[in-house]
C-alpha cells in the first residue's frame, strides 16, 4: 500500500467519525443566542 493511500484512508475515516459526532447542545444554544443578538442589533439600527 502506498503511503499516500494510507494517509488518505485515515483522513477519510477521521472525517467520517467527526461528522457522526453531531453538534453539542451547548454550541447550538450559543448559536441561537448569537442569532438573536444579531436580530436585536439590526432592529436597533433601523430605528
Amino acid at each position: 500500500m502506498q503511503p499516500n493511500a494510507s494517509i488518505s484512508r485515515k483522513l477519510r475515516e477521521f472525517y467520517d467519525a467527526v461528522q457522526e459526532e453531531g453538534i453539542p447542545d451547548r454550541f447550538l444554544e450559543l448559536l441561537e443566542r448569537l442569532e438573536e443578538a444579531e436580530k436585536n442589533a439590526k432592529s436597533v439600527k433601523m430605528k
